[in-house]
Formats: structure tokens, sequence, C-alpha cells
């Protein structure tokens, strides 16, 4: 009886136990139920999509309102889905331009965001809807919104090729690494390597006051050089330079040409006559065209203000006279200069290409063990990443792989105590501006970048991503033309570094005209006598063409091979030269199109193009209408507009100018 007592007590306890939990769960149920539309209404994205109601009414334009609710994209071929319109809800609409973010419309894009979304892009979290979250500005996640300088990162995903159409600052960034040849010490998957001298014989090449202040900082010598500075101790410049200047021998047995008689054993009269006439052949040879002096001139040899402050006059002379001899992947044509010629510019260069700034070393005893000491110098900066040494041909300590640098996590970034903001572009642009403010045991050189350069290279970084792209999406550069002309023909595009300069059939430098149809262009006559003696078509702009001082069985070899191979069939045409079509080119030059506001006939006319005297002499008709009729076609850049002409008036203008 006892126990039936307690059994029903516990029994009473447990359902006013019972009853107790269910009010209090009844409660809490109607809170959460009043509560979830009350802090479903306040969401953040409903408030923006209501203001965004409230504005489009006060717009002189008729814009549709939107309905209240999530909105996303779903991207198929990325696989992603963004919720990013959710908010900025006025991506295309033209009447907003110029409102508050986040309904300010989006400028002028390449890509439908229905088809590729925001995150691709921007980054930040596609599927969150708060602001702090969709930014990315959250714990635990690595990819917050690109800041608007680096945005052109992106591209850099689908984008494999060195130039991307309007992404300028990821163009300039790859070509800054390929520049600066940051595969010396990075693997970067798809950067070739670039030609750098090597310094064999260097200790027969330069002077040693020279290649220490070189080594201690390359801008002072040159500021546009792209060695950096790899802030050396006086010790271990001192004990590298004396290590370097051991190496007297070139490679493949190679020695310096003895200097002649003319030279050693001139008077000072002969002397003097001998630096005008080098003066004379230094002028003709426009070796300004491609070394700057001073500053001024090209842009894609070394500079030559100081030269005879630092090279030896034997080792000049050798180099002129052939210079793939002592450096054999160099992009610099011999010059056919007889001895005297040769000699005379060696003097010339002697006499006006030096410095009285240079500041002498102090007496100092080299250090006993100077070359094991030169060596580890010159292994742990990683000399042989850019420079060929005797037997070393490959560097000696790597860096980092900045293949897939775009997808490095925080976590695995060491940002010390430099107080900077902890994301991976911040990083990246720190580290370049200022390579060792990480730790001071790092390696990497200062290369004096400015903010603009260290932006560009920060881009290019960030858009090494290992992301899976489809591929349909990816634009791969084209591939490299292997063309390689043979016979006496090649032998002269070697020897005269052609390349260096011109492309032929997709191979080469773009810094001058494109010589693939150029028989087709030029007249044969004509072009033989450019090559004896070239001038600018444009009377505002600087010779740039060398003269190569070319024999002339040289120059019949190259115009007969550029009349037989040079050619495009498709540029041939007849053209009607008769009185009327003349007369009617004449009216089309001087009214309908006035051409004369660019171009010069009889010193008359604007400076922006080339003059066009005796235009018969110097083009065929073939390619002047087809010039006229689409001047873009073969020079994409060309400031010449294309004035859609009919074929008539291509002809009567041809004729004219014929």
């Amino acid at each position: 009886m006892e126990l039936d007592l307690a059994l029903g007590r516990d029994l009473l306890k447990t359902m006013n136990n019972l009853r107790a939990i269910f009010a209090i769960s009844s409660v809490v149920l109607l809170v959460v139920l009043a509560v979830s539309p009350f802090k479903d209404f306040y969401r953040e994205w409903k408030k923006y999509q209501y203001n965004y109601n409230e504005i489009i009414k006060e717009l002189p334009q008729r814009v549709k309102s939107v309905e209240i609710g999530i909105k996303q994209i779903w991207a198929q071929k990325l696989d992603r889905v963004d919720r990013c319109t959710t908010c900025h809800l006025g991506l295309g609409e033209t009447a907003l331009a110029n409102a508050e973010q986040p309904f300010r419309a989006h400028s002028r894009i390449y890509h439908s965001t229905d088809d590729f979304g925001c995150t691709i892009c921007h980054e930040g979290q596609g599927l969150a809807t708060t602001r702090a979250e969709a930014h990315g500005y959250v714990e635990y996640w690595d990819r917050p919104m690109l800041p608007t300088g680096f945005m052109e990162a992106s591209c850099g995903r689908c984008h494999r090729g060195q130039k991307v159409p309007e992404a300028p600052i990821l163009s300039l960034g790859r070509r800054l690494i390929r520049e600066f040849n940051c595969v010396g010490c990075h693997k970067i998957g798809g950067s070739p390597k670039q030609w750098i001298p090597a310094l064999d014989g260097i200790g027969t090449k330069v002077n040693r006051t020279w290649l220490f202040n070189w080594l201690k900082n390359p801008k002072d010598y040159y500021t546009a050089t792209k060695m950096p500075n790899f802030l050396l101790t006086d010790d271990e410049a001192h004990n590298l330079t004396d290590f370097l200047m051991t190496y007297t021998s070139f490679a493949n047995g190679v020695s310096l040409e003895p200097l002649p008689k003319l030279f050693t054993s001139a008077t000072e009269a002969e002397r003097e006559r001998m630096i005008e006439l080098g003066a004379t052949r230094f002028r003709e040879a426009r070796c300004i065209s491609c070394h700057p002096i001073n500053g001024r001139g090209g842009y894609v040899a070394a500079e030559l203000g100081q030269i005879a402050s630092k090279a030896r006059a034997q080792w000049i002379y050798t180099y002129i006279k052939n210079p793939k001899r002592l450096q054999p992947g160099v992009e610099m044509p011999r010059f056919r200069f007889s001895e005297t010629d040769l000699a005379a510019v060696v003097a010339y260069i002697e006499s006006e290409f030096v410095t009285s700034d240079v500041q002498e070393l102090s007496p100092r005893t080299r250090d006993p063990d100077y070359f094991d000491k030169g060596l580890t110098v010159l292994k742990k900066y990683n000399c042989t990443g850019c420079h060929e040494l005797g037997d070393r041909k490959k560097a000696d300590e790597m860096g980092p792989e900045l293949t897939f640098v775009g997808d490095k996590s925080l976590y695995q970034i060491d940002f010390g105590r430099t107080g900077i903001e902890h994301s991976l572009p911040a990083y990246l642009y720190t580290k370049l501006k200022s390579p060792r403010v990480f730790s001071s045991t790092m390696k990497m050189p200062d290369y004096g970048l400015s903010d603009e350069d260290a932006r560009a290279i920060t881009v290019a970084l960030l858009g090494n991503s290992n992301e899976s792209i489809p591929e349909q999406l990816k634009i791969h550069p084209a591939p490299s033309s292997s063309y390689a002309p043979q016979g006496e023909f090649g032998k002269l595009v070697d020897d005269l570094a052609c390349f260096g300069c011109h492309t032929m059939f997709g191979r080469g430098r773009l810094v001058a005209t494109d010589l693939s149809v150029e028989a087709s262009q030029a007249d044969e006559q004509w072009i033989q006598s450019y090559f004896k003696i070239p001038y600018s078509l444009r009377p505002i702009m600087t010779e740039r063409m060398p003269n190569l001082f070319l024999a002339d069985d040289e120059i019949k070899t190259i115009v007969n091979h550029m009349e037989a191979v040079f050619l495009a069939d498709s540029l041939t045409r007849e053209i009607r030269m008769d009185a009327s079509t003349v007369a009617e080119g004449k009216a089309l030059y001087y009214g309908a199109y006035g051409c004369q506001s660019c171009h010069q006939i009889d010193l008359k006319g604007g400076y922006v193009g080339p003059a066009l005297d005796k235009c018969s002499t110097r083009l065929k008709p073939g390619w002047v209408f087809h010039w006229l009729k689409n001047p873009q076609a073969f020079k994409p850049e060309t400031l010449e507009p294309n004035n859609n002409l009919s074929d008539r008036e291509a002809e009567a203008l041809t004729a004219f100018l014929m």
C-alpha cells in the first residue's frame, strides 16, 4: 500500500513537471512566433530594398521597383551562387550612375553578371546576406572583397596571356614580373626566364671600383636598371667583388680582341681626329635609339652615359666588333664598321662617356678568405638565378613558389610586427615595397618599386590562382611563333638582331615595324635605299632605325628574301590612274576627309602621320588601297581613322597619292 502511494506521488510530481515544461515551452514558442516576423522585418537586406524603392521614386526616369525578397544569381558554368544583387539593386540602371552604394549602377563591364555573378571578380562570400559577411570581413573567411585598386587580379584567373584586354594594371604587372626576371628566384608556372648577361670574363670587363659601387646600389649608376639592391654590407660587397674579379676568361674559349695600333699609338692630334670621326659614326649608327645616355634615348639596352668609367676600352672594342661572341644571347646587331671606324667609335666613347663623380675606394687589405666568402654571398643571394657564371647555370637557392600565390591562406602568412592589414593584397604589396620588413633574416632584394609598379605586380600575383575554372572560359595566349628564317637571310637576321625590334610572322619584339608583309607595302628600290641610309618618315619623330653600314650584297640578300617571302597576295590590286580618278582623289584628300590635317605634301599639312611626298617611290598601290579601307587591320594601334571608304573612294585617293 505504501509503495502504491509513493508511486502515485512520483507520478503526480512528474505530471506537474511536464505541465510546467509544456507551459514554459508554449510561452517560448509564442515569443519566438512573435519575434520572428519582427526580426525578419528588420533584416539588413530588407532595409536596403525598402530604401531603394523610395529612392527610385525621386528619379526623373521611370525605374521599376523591386519585390521584397532574396535575389540570387546562379552562375552555372562557374558553379557559383551569389546573392549580392539582394542589396546591389541598381547595377544595370544608368539612371543610378551617381547614386550612393549599394544602389549605384555598375561601371561598364565585359561579362554578363547573369553568366558570371559577382564574386568571381570581386571576391567576398556570395551566399551571405549581411554586409559584413557578404564582403568577407569575418573570421575564418580568407577571400574578402578585393580592394578597388587590385580588382584586375580576378581577370588573371581566366586570361592567361601577358596582355589582357581592358586590364592595364594586370598587364603591366605581368610585364614587370617578366622584365624583373622573378623566375630567377621563384617558380612561376608559365613565366619564361629572361636573358640576363653572363658574368664570365667580368674581371676583364669592368674595374673593381665600379663593380663594388654597382653591387652596393645599382640605381646609383642607372636609375632605370632592373637589377635590385641586395642591401649588401660593405664586407659582403668587397668579398663578392673580389670573387667576381677573378673571373677573367669567357665561355667557349673566347678572348678579347687586341686594340689596334691606330688606337693605342695615336698622337694627340690623331686622337682628336679619331674622336671626331667616332662621334659621327656613333650618331650615324643611332646607338641612342636603343641605349639611353644619361637617361635620354632608348630603353631596350644598357645605359651608356658612364660606360667608359665602367668598362675597359678593350672590352668595348671587342663587344662592338661582335656582340654575340661575348654575350651569345644579346639582341645587339653587329655593325659593319671598318677597323678605323670601330677604333674611332671606341675613342669617342672613351672621351665622352666618363664621369668624374666616381668615388674611389679607400685602401683595403683583401680578406684572405675572399674567394670562399664571396662564393657564400653569391649563393646566399642567388646571383646565379639570373646570371650564368662558369659552370653555374642555375639557381643556388630558390624562394617560395608563386604559381598559385593568389590562393595563399592567411594562416600561412607571418605578418610579423608590421601592423598592416591582415590580408593577402596588403602583405604582397608591402613585401614588394619593403622586402625585409617582416623579418631581418629575409633575403629578397629591394627593387625600388614605385607605388604603381608594386600595385601592378601585386595584382598579377593575386591572379596566380589554381581555382577551378571551366576550360571553355579560359583565354590562353596564342602559341609562340616558331618562325626561324633559314639560309643567308637567317644568318643576317641573327647577326643584325632584327627580332630585337621587328616582328616577322608573329616572332620578335614590336618596337618597330612588323615586316611580315613589308614587300607588299614598300617598293623594292625604296627598301634598298632605306638600308643604305635609314631616316624617319615623320618630321617630328626621331630616327630609330640604325645605320648598320651593310654591304651591297648583304642588302641584296635581305631585299631578295623579303620580295619572295614577305608578301600577301590579298594586297595586290590594279589601280586606275586616269586623270579623272586622280582629280577625284585630290578632292577627297583636301576636302571630304581633310587628310592634310595629319599628313604633309610639299611641306604643307600636319605632323601626326608620315609625309606623303613621292608616295609612289615608297609604297605599292595595292597596299595603300587596303590600308585606306581599314588601317586597323594592319596596325591596330594606329591613329589613322577608319573612314569606311567605298572601293571607289579608296581607289581615287590611292591614285592621287601615287
